[in-house]
């Protein structure tokens, strides 16, 4: 997950708090939380995130860092360990200065490999510089107090923006948009072109009919699902976890009139509807473990959300186990479609 004493060094500042004061947060800690302080709300891009800590009593807003929801110069004290993302730690950075009180104080910390030093120098051209700690020679913080006025703010491209991607492809027809903070956000993913190409020949192959709902589990920016509904003339539901994906895939479908709802949720928890096709890209080879649970809960998912004569496909990295995980939930488990770095696998109960 993320490294815990970054988090530690935050962490230990929370007991004192006595004064409102905002969590921004886009993962999770594998650590224990600090007990809620009341004067502490939260406000991440993670609908899990907001969830557990909404649980543990935090006061909590789910968003794409949409700071505008929230009160302006209100916060004595902002908490936040950079992403892992360059823009939205620029966007988050550059936001802190409408969010603090005058006399308030904007706290960051990171791992040196992840650049902290950087950060902890850019902030430092934008706020006052209170004081630089750190928990050893990887793990850095630093505290920053409130200025009046920020004559040039740190470069973020217009992170809350989406933009179009650019097709490098040729053989798009549909034109997709996406931010900074989605999955791959700027490019077509190989993996998902994969399935898309295959997907007519596995209906063909199986002499199905079309299905009449699709659920784009883990949606991203929407490219499986706008092309299931070009496909085949189709309703979709598309879920994510991620605040910014919600965002861009429902763009997306909006602008090409297709019928859709888009859920944010984890891993298809709470939704309650079943669908003839899931189709579903995860995360799985983007540093996600294969022994991490996040595996069979996407499938899990799928075979809770799909009919007795649906389809569940799913594109994975070769090395990834799908076809092992997925057996005690589906009665059949086929692999088709390789090539020197993805594979297609479909699952069904008949």
């Amino acid at each position: 997950m993320t490294d815990d004493k970054s988090f530690e060094l935050l962490f230990d500042k929370f007991q004192s708090v006595n004064q409102r004061s905002l969590w921004i947060i886009d993962e999770n800690p594998s650590i224990n939380v600090p007990q809620a302080n009341s004067n502490i709300e939260v406000i991440s891009n993670r609908f899990d995130v907001v969830m557990q800590l909404h649980a543990l009593g935090y006061c909590t807003h789910y968003s794409d860092f949409d700071f505008s929801e929230l009160a302006q110069n209100a916060y004595q004290q902002i908490f936040y360990r950079i992403s892992k993302e360059k823009m939205l730690a620029h966007h988050i950075i550059n936001s802190a200065h409408s969010l603090l009180t005058d006399d308030g104080y904007l706290n960051i910390s990171g791992a040196k490999q992840q650049g902290i030093k950087g950060y902890l120098e850019r902030a430092g051209q934008l706020y006052t510089k209170h004081r630089v700690y750190k928990a050893d020679k990887q793990h850095w913080a630093g505290s920053f107090k409130q200025v009046a006025h920020i004559e040039r703010f740190l470069d973020d491209q217009n992170y809350p923006e989406l933009r179009e991607i650019p097709d490098k492809e040729s053989s798009e027809t549909l034109r997709f948009y996406s931010k900074p903070g989605v999955f791959g956000w700027h490019k077509v993913d190989q993996g998902s072109k994969l399935l898309i190409d295959q997907l007519a020949a596995i209906y063909n192959d199986n002499h199905l009919g079309a299905p009449n709902n699709v659920l784009d589990l883990g949606c991203g920016y929407g490219y499986l699902g706008l092309h299931c509904a070009t496909l085949f003339d189709c309703r979709i539901t598309a879920c994510d976890n991620n605040a910014a994906a919600i965002k861009a895939c429902a763009y997306n479908l909006e602008a090409h009139q297709i019928q859709n709802k888009v859920i944010a949720t984890n891993c298809a928890d709470g939704i309650d509807d079943t669908f003839d096709l899931v189709v579903c890209n995860p995360p799985f080879h983007s540093g996600f473990s294969v022994t991490n649970d996040l595996t069979e809960r996407f499938i899990k998912g799928a075979a809770q959300c799909l009919t007795n004569s649906g389809l569940a496909i799913f594109v994975v990295n070769l090395h990834i186990p799908l076809e092992r995980k997925a057996k005690p939930y589906f009665k059949h488990v086929t692999t088709i479609s390789c090539d020197s770095h993805f594979k297609i696998v479909i699952l069904s109960q008949n």
